[in-house]
């Protein structure tokens, strides 16, 4: 085994719109695992082909629950709580993770397709009815993950204003303590007044099953229930809404494949796979680990203490796992092993829904403006500096 010793600035991409991570993939293809350093100097590991990836998401020496000891470092203090179920390992993980998937079912979730066709329809009216270039993000990508997350969750739609903000700050890269301490107390309040509201009057949304669940069986103590309504609250609209986003430019970028899906509408699932495969949604990847003992990642020795990250983006480009893995393909049969929603325990809860809206989305949208399209230069697209997750501000297009 080897211990390296360089450093390269992490993250590896600079550019708030770049849709891969050039520098990831060039590394990549000299070593599996390389020597990094956040921007405060922390020294971590980075594991950037699908093997090494696939092997920090999944095997419990790299631990989540480690990385939130003090000193440890991190990339999303906004979602570095011990009572989360992004920062549990082993047993306590799964048990929490249970009794959320309890809630948090599949049957709940099919059961608001049709639903979430209808609004996707609504948002499209609305939007065409709109003179002019039409922003995407204003009239689609933006209210459609929030509507559906307020209606999963029993949340008021016109609390959006506020969560919105609380969300920037607890994502926002770089941004100050005060301003992250303050969001994460204010939607800490929300979610306590909002249990509190649905144990008084409970309905068919998810923050009263979990309610019930918790109160049923006391294995959900109070800061459990608030913690995880607050990651499926953030993650269950900002991640879907960003790559929504960076699915259409994409498609609208490369003509033909827009114009595939328009022809060939049975090709929308796998085309969201391979978006999801094919696009970098955020710079920093996946939450760090910490190895709790020595071990050897990709031929390189990692030491007990150690801070390693799964790059997944860049193992989604790994020519191991994927032909021709730089070519955006809808209609690759190789879509399947992707690292976009995570491996093993921590495989993303929300992936169903985000699948659902994706495809519903992009369905509605192919179907009903074959001819749509960017109304100004990809290249002058003006993206979010100052966030963990890629994402346009602003998505102008010509519908018609």
């Amino acid at each position: 085994m080897t211990q390296a010793t360089a450093h390269h600035g992490f993250p590896f991409v600079r550019d708030a719109g770049a849709a891969h991570d050039p520098d990831g993939e060039r590394l990549m293809r000299d070593a599996p695992v390389v020597r990094a350093q956040l921007p405060d100097g922390t020294p971590i590991w980075v594991a950037l082909t699908l093997r090494a990836c696939r092997q920090v998401l999944t095997d419990p020496v790299f631990s989540r629950r480690a990385a939130l000891e003090p000193g440890a470092p991190q990339v999303a203090p906004g979602l570095a709580l011990p009572s989360m179920l992004t920062s549990m390992d082993g047993e306590d993980h799964a048990r929490t993770r249970r009794l959320i998937t309890r809630a948090f079912t599949p049957r709940l979730v099919e059961g608001m397709r049709p639903w979430i066709t209808d609004l996707v329809n609504e948002l499209l009216d609305t939007a065409e009815r709109r003179p002019g270039p039409v922003d995407l993000v204003e009239q689609l990508t933006l209210p459609l993950p929030v509507k559906v997350i307020c209606r999963l969750l029993g949340v008021p739609y016109e609390d959006q204003g506020r969560f919105r903000g609380w969300t920037d700050a607890l994502l926002s890269r770089g941004g100050p303590a005060e301003q992250v301490r303050e969001a994460y107390g204010r939607i800490q309040e929300y979610l306590r007044e909002l249990i509190a509201a649905k144990r008084e009057h409970p309905g068919e949304d998810l923050t009263s099953a979990l309610t019930r669940v918790s109160d049923e069986t006391g294995r959900l103590p109070e800061e459990y229930l608030v913690n995880n309504l607050q990651l499926v609250l953030i993650a269950g609209h900002d991640t879907t809404l960003n790559q929504l986003s960076n699915s259409l430019i994409a498609l609208l970028a490369e003509r033909e494949q827009y114009a595939l899906l328009c022809a060939r509408p049975e090709l929308v699932d796998n085309a969201v796979e391979e978006l999801l495969r094919h696009l970098l949604l955020t710079r920093a990847g996946t939450l760090i680990r910490v190895a709790t003992k020595d071990t050897e990642l990709g031929g390189t020795a990692i030491r007990a203490g150690e801070g390693v990250i799964a790059l997944q983006h860049v193992a989604n480009r790994d020519p191991e796992g994927f032909a021709d893995p730089d070519r955006l393909d809808l209609a690759r049969t190789d879509t399947t092993g992707h690292l976009a929603f995570g491996a093993g325990p921590h495989f993303c809860v929300g992936a169903q829904l985000a699948r659902l809206e994706m495809s519903t989305a992009l369905s509605l949208v192919t179907r009903r403006f074959p001819a749509m399209r960017l109304a100004v230069p990809a290249g002058s697209l003006r993206w979010k500096e100052n966030s963990l997750v890629r994402g346009p501000e602003t998505l102008p297009v010509i519908l018609t």
